[in-house]
């Protein structure tokens, strides 16, 4: 059995998948789910049936409830939009418990350190917000296209809250 728990781009799983090994691909981000089961459809699955593979995929995104907590406890993380200016109308959109070490992670990849927060909501709903903006917004990977304010309403109308 392989445990892969930060699957992101789906490595070790096409490996395992090759070697006919049982395996666990675990992420945080919703476009992992997206690109693991492309890259299995594309490089590990049966020449004979193309859109087959040794292991069913499985997207959840509810996470496991707690027994040490009151029964209504939800975790709260931040959605957050960081900016850069040499990227007009592509946004970042992310989710975070902490929105300051995620935006320092940004800073020191960037000699000049000009990524900025530009938006960010605590809620439990997070993982669900994520996925509607990267639904509904053109997207590359994690970063989306589109109008800011047009963004931020999106995720105060989907998690119902506003800042």
């Amino acid at each position: 059995m392989v445990l892969d728990p930060f699957c992101g781009c789906a490595t070790t799983c096409v490996a395992a998948e090759h070697l006919g090994r049982q395996w666990i691909g675990i992420d945080v981000s919703i476009k992992a789910y997206e690109l693991v089961n492309k890259r299995l459809t594309q490089e590990a699955a049966d020449p004979n049936d193309l859109f087959k593979y040794q292991n069913e995929i499985h997207l959840r995104t509810d996470p496991p409830k707690r027994t040490d907590l009151a029964v209504d406890y939800r975790e709260k993380k931040f959605v957050y939009v960081i900016a850069h200016p040499s990227y007009p109308g592509e946004y970042k959109v992310g989710i975070a418990k902490n929105w300051k070490s995620r935006l320092n992670a940004y800073q020191t990849s960037d000699p000049d350190r000009q990524y900025t927060i530009k938006f960010k909501l605590e809620t439990p709903h997070f993982r669900k917000t994520e996925r509607h903006i990267h639904d509904i917004f053109p997207n590359k990977h994690e970063w989306v296209q589109g109008e800011l304010d047009s963004i931020i309403a999106e995720i105060e109308n989907c998690t119902g809250e506003q800042t």
